[in-house]
Formats: structure tokens, C-alpha cells, sequence
């Protein structure tokens, strides 16, 4: 008959049913979409050789003036900075870590669920996961966690050319605050300030410890005018974005004598989770509580075709944990989120917002932060593990596994009515030049509903083409990458000849 394409086009749908989504990818592993081809990402390497005390949960990074590196990770437990090549321990005396508290515990959860006088294993509530803010004031790190409150700062030169032994808290700084930025015009601003979860404070312009408003500096408060609890901020252009429990305020410069405004940005657009909101530049994407969303000078549902992998398996209770990070290499935004009784991020997916593609599939990560400073994103595990990610192929990538890149479709109609097709071969485009290291499996079906028939695997030869057998109306088609060996998949073509009527 003729040679016909096969390749599902760019993109993975979860949505809807398999058979709804015929000639699409429905599922997918370690993959990506670039300019429409199908590829496997890459891989990661360890940033350091020995994990770190408890689960990475916040990256952030920046040069000092001189251009040395300052890379800061918080995790459940401790504050870590890595600066001239040395990991130190900078954890605050008295530091409330995000794990200090728990959802679990006697009574936790609902009656009659598991041995009265037990502590529970699980909870019926959110678990509540606290997130940091880092920024830097200058050359100087300053942070919070919202499970500690105070204001902190940490100094690579202390003076003496050595850097501070710990953060150490900011004079006269507000306590009780859920999240910090330091604003454009050089001001320190400290969000839900003293235990007040709609209070904004903010410090005199480059005087990070004078916060009580006189006529003599610019330090000031307000507050949110919406309901709801402030839960994270994040710089955007010349604003300040804050979310709240309920939706998304913008907080922006006036000048004398008020300093800051503050309006109402956006309702209805909660994020899952304060960690679950990263900015590509251009604009802010977070995951909410059914869907993704966008801010770029106003508020945006973005139509996921994937929703459904995430909203099915999201572990609800854990949902806080879920995370987000930029990959602007790729023009990507990640989405980790746990799932089924994971109480860490083990899922993802990530939307390549150029091409508006979506892929998913599974990998801890707790934590995401582009490069920049840094020549790779760097992200953190579960077992407390920092890697670059994107460096070199999948094959050598810690704790892979079995893992292999991997996509698969729904049907593919071959024919119609009582008609079925024989394929014979089955032949790459010129572009897939690397297809040796990829196999290729089929699955057909004479009905929708009939049952499914493996036809086997074939992987390329050298002269680009290989034998297949398979009779059928319709097929699923299986992709399986080698992990050492980049591919690119191009358009996947079938030798078909009529096979009557069944």
C-alpha cells in the first residue's frame, strides 16, 4: 500500500480515556519534547559526594561582587551554604526546622481508624509543609522558614575574611513571618510579620534593622486586603507577588509618603502548595489546588492535558510537599508532587511552555533551582542528595535504577471497518539518525474493546530499517530508549500492506 507515519504528535494526554486519546503519547518516562521530536532528558551528576542532614527542600544561589559562587540549601533540618568550595553547616541557634512539627500523633486521625492509645500513622489533616524564603541582601544571605518566623542573616566576609560560623538574626527584625524578598528599591519585606497572616512589613530603603516607621526612613506595614493567610512571596518584575490561601495579591512601589500599595491580583488561584511556584522570567507558574496557573501581569488557567496524572495520584495529604522549579534551558517548568503514600515529591510532570508540550513520569525531587549562577539546575532528593541536573545521559545518574526513558501511545487506526493491514517493516525518518539505541514494541487490536495482541519488539539496523509482523486495525506503539545513548525519535513509518476483511 503505502509507507504511513506512525508517531503520535508531540505531547502526552492523560486526560479523557486511552481510547480518546488515540494517536497521542498517554504515557511517558524521563522523556521530553523538543521541537515537536521526541528525546530523553538528561541525565544528573552529584553536586556532593555525602548527603546532607535531612530532605532538601530550597535552593537558592548568587555571586558575591567579585563573582564567587554562594549556593544555599535548606532542607528539613538544617541550613547549609556552599562557598569557595567548602559545605557549611549555618543553621541559626534555636532554629525551628520545617519538621519540628508533624500532622501525626494521638488522635490525628479519623474515629476508629487504626489501635486506640497508637499514635497515627497518618493524619486526616494537610499535612502542613513549612517552606523557606532565601534572598540576598547585597553580598549577604538573609532567610526564613515559616516554621521559625525570626528574620536571619549570614555573611560570606564577616569582617575578617572569613565567613559568619552560623545566620544569625537581624536586629529589631519582625518574628512570625511566613516568607521574605528583598524589593527592588533595597527593601527588606517580611511577609505575615508578627504572627499577623495578612500584615506586610517592610524595613527602611538599605536598613535592614530599622523597621519602625518615623519621618527620618522608609520603613512601614500594611496589610493584605483580601481574606485569607499569606502563605509565600516571590519578586516578579517591579512587584511583589504574595499569595494567600485564597488567592494572589500584589503588593507594588509608590513612592513617598505610603511607599507600598497593595491590591487584589487574583481569586480563586491558590497554590497547592508555597513551594509549588517558580518564575521563568517572562512570567510565574504554580500548580493549584485542581490546575496550573500563570502570572503575567494578570492571572492565567492554563489547560493541562496531563492534569488527570497529577489530581489522581497526588498524595492530598502531602500536598504541600509538592515543588516547582525552571529549566530554562528547555523551556520548562516542573511540577514534583507525591503520590500514592509518599510523603515526598516522587512524581512529575514538566510543560515545555514554548511548545506548550507536556510530558510526565517519576523522579524524587524535593527541591528545583535553574542555573545561572551555577553552569546546571541544581535539585535535591529524598535521601538528602544535591545533584546537577541536565549533565551528560541517564546512564551513569544516581539511584536510576532500572529506569529507562520510555513513551506509550494510545491507538493508532491502521484501518477501518472489517479491514485490517499487515505491516512488514518498519522505517525511521532521516532525522533519527541514533535510532540503533532505541526498541520499539507493538500491541494491536482488531476492536477497541478486543483483545490486545503483542507483536513483539524490533530495534534498528544499520541500513535503517527493520522486518516487523503485525495484523491488526489498530496498534499502541511502545518507545524504549537506551539510557547511555541519546536519540531523537523523528517520524516513525510502517511498510503496510492491505489484509482483507476479517
Amino acid at each position: 500500500m503505502a509507507l504511513m507515519p506512525i508517531t503520535p504528535k508531540a505531547g502526552v494526554y492523560t486526560n479523557g480515556t486511552d481510547y480518546q486519546n488515540k494517536g497521542r503519547w498517554i504515557t511517558s518516562n524521563l522523556i521530553r519534547f523538543q521541537d515537536g521530536v521526541l528525546v530523553p532528558i538528561k541525565g544528573w551528576d552529584l553536586l556532593r559526594s555525602t548527603a546532607l542532614t535531612g530532605i532538601p527542600i530550597a535552593i537558592y544561589s548568587y555571586n558575591k561582587n567579585d563573582g564567587d559562587q554562594i549556593l544555599v540549601v535548606g532542607t528539613d533540618e538544617k541550613v547549609y551554604t556552599l562557598y569557595n568550595f567548602v559545605w557549611r553547616d549555618i543553621t541559626p541557634s534555636g532554629f525551628v526546622t520545617p519538621d519540628s512539627t508533624s500532622p501525626l500523633g494521638y488522635g490525628a486521625y479519623n474515629y476508629n481508624v487504626e489501635d486506640y492509645g497508637d499514635a497515627r500513622s497518618q493524619s486526616g489533616l494537610g499535612f502542613n509543609a513549612h517552606s523557606y524564603s532565601f534572598d540576598n541582601w547585597g553580598e549577604h544571605l538573609v532567610f526564613t522558614c515559616s516554621s521559625d518566623g525570626k528574620l536571619y542573616q549570614w555573611r560570606p566576609d564577616a569582617g575578617s575574611g572569613t565567613p559568619d560560623a552560623t545566620a544569625t538574626v537581624i536586629t529589631n527584625a519582625p518574628t512570625g513571618c511566613q516568607s521574605l524578598v528583598v524589593s527592588n528599591e533595597r527593601h527588606l519585606v517580611a511577609i505575615g510579620a508578627n504572627n499577623d497572616p495578612r500584615k506586610v512589613s517592610w524595613s527602611s530603603r538599605e536598613a535592614n534593622t530599622t523597621w519602625t516607621a518615623a519621618s527620618t526612613n522608609t520603613a512601614g506595614d500594611l496589610q493584605i486586603p483580601t481574606g485569607g493567610r499569606a502563605l509565600s512571596a516571590i519578586k516578579w518584575q517591579t512587584d511583589i507577588l504574595i499569595w494567600t490561601d485564597t488567592g494572589l495579591a500584589r503588593l507594588y512601589y509608590t513612592g513617598s509618603p505610603f511607599i507600598y500599595g497593595i491590591s487584589d491580583a487574583g481569586t480563586n488561584c491558590k497554590a497547592i502548595s508555597p513551594r509549588a511556584i517558580t518564575s521563568a522570567g517572562n512570567f510565574i507558574a504554580w500548580l493549584g489546588e485542581k490546575s496550573v496557573f500563570v502570572y503575567d501581569g494578570s492571572v492565567r488557567e492554563i489547560q493541562s492535558p496531563v492534569s488527570s496524572y497529577i489530581f489522581e495520584n497526588i498524595n492530598y495529604l502531602y500536598r504541600k510537599a509538592t515543588t516547582a522549579g525552571h529549566n530554562s534551558s528547555n523551556n520548562e517548568i516542573w511540577f514534583f508532587f507525591p503520590s500514592g503514600e509518599s510523603k515526598t515529591p516522587d512524581k512529575y510532570v514538566l510543560w515545555n511552555y514554548i511548545d506548550n508540550t507536556w510530558a510526565i513520569g517519576e523522579l524524587s525531587r524535593g527541591c528545583y533551582h535553574d542555573e545561572g549562577v551555577f553552569d546546571y539546575p541544581i535539585a535535591g532528593d529524598e535521601n538528602g542528595f544535591i545533584y546537577y541536573q541536565e549533565k551528560g545521559n541517564l546512564f551513569n545518574s544516581k539511584d536510576l535504577g532500572t529506569a529507562k526513558p520510555t513513551a506509550t501511545s494510545g491507538a493508532i487506526q491502521l484501518a477501518n471497518g472489517d479491514n485490517y493491514i499487515h505491516a512488514t517493516q518498519v522505517i525511521p525518518d532521516s532525522e533519527a539518525n541514533t535510532l540503533p539505541g532505541v526498541t520499539l514494541s507493538f500491541k494491536g487490536r482488531f476492536t477497541p474493546l478486543g483483545a490486545q495482541t503483542d507483536f513483539g519488539s524490533v530495534t534498528f539496523d544499520n541500513d535503517g530499517y527493520s522486518d516487523c509482523r503485525i495484523s491488526a486495525r489498530e496498534i499502541s506503539l511502545i518507545i524504549e530508549g537506551d539510557t547511555n545513548q541519546d536519540f531523537s525519535l523523528g517520524n516513525i513509518r510502517l511498510d503496510l500492506k492491505n489484509g482483507g476483511r476479517r
